[in-house]
């Protein structure tokens, strides 16, 4: 998926394209019932309120970290209770007992296997359900949304119609609609790094700068340098506590550890080399990981306890000045440690580093690029439901120019202030009194640090990117190549589908009990031959062939 970046965000085109209809739509609207025949036969507008007489639409959601922060459910955001004022629909949010990806899963299961569905519900259909989504709908449990979208969402259909992208991510190969989805501006990041290439990027490697230069090295780039930065950090007491007690790299659980691979030009999952499809742990170049990240923690230049290290002891090592380097995203991670340990202790430096690569190769960046909507996951109606039409009016709205910076920015006033006709956060969510990230402070106003259904307004990433050492990593993170990243919405057929999670689920398993085990030398990496047989007997090739197939569909989308 590559392309050049434009400068009309698609949120701009639907305004255009839809010019003439939406004059008379505005925030307040004309009040008309939702059975009334000229909002039967509109193509148009939405008026407001969307319903004459109110009413609740349940939605099962996982909580959101920022969100959980402050709150204990997403009925307190202020966006919420302000659409519920200008559509008459009360959203009653069910979340997961846990935010843990396999509570998630289960908890959905025993909802889908009870019959008892919500009226929304967002998920990864295509990553998470078995059998991907049009099994999903296949099995009455959630509805194709191609016709409800062409009666009920003029404003999702401008924005597919303006960008041929966005239309072919948010479909499956027979050519269905199935979720509103997290949708992005195509100049999202223009203002903050005008850079060409138009990646959605927002995580990446970070490192104490300050560090650096108290031993007098380079940023590191390549294996072989970071090599020689963490044997510093580890011996030198860049920290200055006396102790030696640094931590080199210190990950947030081997999730993070795992992406390390990627400098072997690989990922953990599936990738393409060409139009060749690949999965990186069935690799040569995956065992010359292991056998560096082995060496690497038998030195000590890896936290011995990154297998069980979580977020709040992760939060400790960094802010307690013993974390030399490690992942994460460029606010929640990133924009949090630079304005809290500055406001500490303003001599420390936090920079990040481009996507690390072996000596001799180049730099792979395995995020996605030129995203339009979010791979696989967004909100879907419920074949149960008794109001799919109001639903698909009330998702419809987060992509007319009004919801979108309703969604986005939060209220006006509290959260932002209209400047030169440019939304602006306040000092409130920039420079939060309690001490609050700029998304956590934002989650409480609106959903514009991510999630659900909406066409995010662009100028939140300027913002939401405002510190000087943010807008310096975006770039650094983009500087590798997106030559190998699978595109989103690669979507395998209901039988492929199917055959993939049965073989993914023992291989991923598998995959990392002995990435672990491997690094920290429980199974020694002579197994590697071993480990390979057993992934083939698993039938991961038959998994490779059939994601070649749904890549090779994808590709020949029009």
């Amino acid at each position: 998926m590559k392309g050049k970046l434009g400068m009309v965000s698609a949120l701009s085109l639907s305004v255009v394209l839809f010019a003439s209809v939406l004059t008379g739509c505005t925030s307040n609207g004309t009040k008309q019932t939702s059975t009334s025949e000229k909002n039967e036969a509109s193509l148009s507008s939405i008026p407001l309120p969307i319903v004459n007489k109110p009413i609740t639409l349940k939605m099962f959601v996982p909580m959101d970290a920022k969100v959980a922060a402050t709150m204990k459910n997403y009925n307190e955001i202020a966006v919420f209770k302000e659409l519920e004022k200008r559509t008459g629909i009360h959203i009653e949010f069910i979340h997961p007992a846990s935010m843990d990806g396999a509570a998630i899963k289960e908890q959905f299961n025993l909802m889908v296997a009870s019959g008892d569905l919500p009226d929304l519900i967002y998920y990864n259909w295509i990553g998470d359900y078995n059998g991907g989504p049009n099994k999903a709908i296949k099995d009455g449990v959630i509805l194709p949304l191609n016709d409800l979208v062409d009666k009920y969402s003029p404003n999702l259909k401008a924005f597919m119609n303006s960008d041929p992208k966005a239309n072919k991510q948010l479909r499956t190969d027979d050519g269905t609609i199935y979720v509103y989805p997290e949708a992005q501006s195509p100049n999202q990041y223009a203002k903050v790094n005008p850079n060409p290439n138009p990646a959605f990027q927002t995580f990446g490697w970070q490192i104490r700068q300050d560090w650096l230069e108290k031993l007098n090295l380079k940023s590191p780039e390549t294996i072989d340098d970071w090599y020689e930065v963490l044997k510093a950090f580890k011996t030198k007491n860049p920290s200055g506590s006396g102790k030696n007690d640094e931590i080199p790299l210190a990950p947030k659980g081997a999730g993070d550890l795992q992406n390390w691979v990627r400098a072997w030009g690989i990922n953990y999952g599936f990738y393409h080399d060409g139009d060749k499809v690949k999965y990186g742990p069935y690799t040569p170049e995956y065992k010359e990981a292991l056998t560096t990240l082995a060496k690497w923690y038998k030195e000590g230049l890896i936290d011995p306890d990154f297998g069980i290290t979580d977020a709040k002891q992760f939060d400790t090592k960094v802010m307690g000045n013993r974390a030399g380097s490690w992942t994460g995203s460029t606010s929640g991670t990133f924009g949090r440690f630079v304005q809290l340990m500055k406001a500490k202790d303003p001599s420390v430096k936090l920079s990040g580093t481009v996507p690390p690569y072996v000596t001799g190769t180049k730099s792979y960046n395995f995020n996605v690029d030129e995203i339009k909507v979010a791979s696989g996951g967004g909100v879907a109606i419920s074949a149960k439901s008794k109001y799919a039409k109001e639903a698909a009016m009330w998702l419809d709205y987060g992509y007319s120019p009004e919801g979108s910076l309703l969604n986005t920015f939060g209220i006006e006033g509290e959260s932002y202030k209209m400047v030169n006709g440019s939304p602006q956060l306040l000092p409130e969510i920039t420079n939060n009194p309690k001490g609050l990230s700029i998304d956590e402070a934002l989650s409480k106003y609106s959903r514009g640090s991510g999630g659900l259904a909406f066409v995010m307004t662009p100028e939140i990433w300027q913002q939401r990117m405002a510190l000087p050492e943010q807008q310096q990593i975006i770039g650094l993170w983009k500087a590798g190549s997106y030559d190998r990243t699978m595109p989103p919405g690669v979507t395998p057929t209901i039988e492929e589908s199917t055959k993939m999670a049965s073989i993914t689920s023992a291989v991923n398993t598998y995959r990392d009990e002995i990435f672990s085990k491997m690094i920290m030398g429980q199974v020694p990496l002579s197994e590697f031959d071993n480990y390979m047989s057993k992934l083939k007997a698993m039938g991961i090739e038959d998994a490779i062939k059939i994601q070649q197939a749904a890549y090779d569909r994808y590709m020949a989308r029009q």
